[in-house]
């Protein structure tokens, strides 16, 4: 992102879905903030502000990525057009396909044109990429975000 794209206000929108409910994050970045609008069930949210370069951090706590101990991931085909399913608001299929990948939760980050998808599961973190699901470690993905969401 470049010092022009700071000056003006950027919309990101995240999703974290799992067996308990269905979360939508939204936030406005702007030269004075960060604008949260928090889920806080499927109806109410709650505001809060937070200064500029808090957007990395407040992902990583919201998507609640944790580290799994003695997690062993490895590379596995996915068709990434399953997220959908994943993230979509029909709790009894989201279930399903949570259960078919030994995945809590399921989560998505769109900015702009910018996407990234992945679940949380006991084997640790994956990323939806090119019709597989990519293990990442906990620091690689945070470094990931920084990479593309710093200059927020």
């Amino acid at each position: 992102m470049s010092a022009e794209t700071t000056t003006v206000a950027t919309e990101v929108g995240w999703i974290l879905a799992g067996p308990g409910g269905r979360l939508e994050h939204r936030a406005v970045v702007d030269p004075t903030g960060i604008h949260l609008e928090l889920g806080l069930d499927g109806t109410r949210t709650q505001p809060l502000d937070a200064p500029r370069g808090h957007l990395v951090p407040s992902l990583v706590r919201t998507l609640k990525i944790r580290p799994v101990k003695g997690a062993t991931g490895s590379v596995r085909p996915f068709p990434t057009a399953r997220m959908a399913v994943l993230l979509g608001e029909d709790q009894r299929s989201r279930d399903e396909a949570l259960n078919e990948l030994s995945a809590r939760t399921a989560w998505s980050i769109t900015v702009g044109e910018w996407q990234l998808a992945g679940i949380n599961g006991p084997d640790g973190l994956h990323l939806a990429l090119e019709d597989r699901l990519t293990p990442i470690t906990n620091t690689a993905f945070y470094r990931l975000l920084c990479e593309q969401l710093g200059d927020y």
